[in-house]
């Protein structure tokens, strides 16, 4: 499967999942460099990279049936 677009949504905040064992962490800031054109995310568990993250589920994916995702 080939994307066209994508759209990912960050705020400060927010709640993600980082390193090897998915471990909990929050934005706490958000950089753009311009020269670059990297997005950094400064977080409680230290800086990452733009997409070098998990993205945390959220309630409303909570009361899904696990087994409907591959349906």
């Amino acid at each position: 499967m080939s994307l066209k677009t994508i759209s990912l949504n960050l705020e400060i905040g927010q709640t993600i999942l980082v390193g090897k064992n998915k471990e909990p962490a929050t934005i706490t800031k958000i950089e753009y460099h311009e020269r670059s054109g990297e997005i950094n995310l400064n977080t409680t568990k230290g800086p990452r990279r733009a997409l070098t993250f998990a993205l945390c589920a959220t309630e409303e994916d909570a009361h899904e049936n696990p087994a409907d995702r591959y349906r």
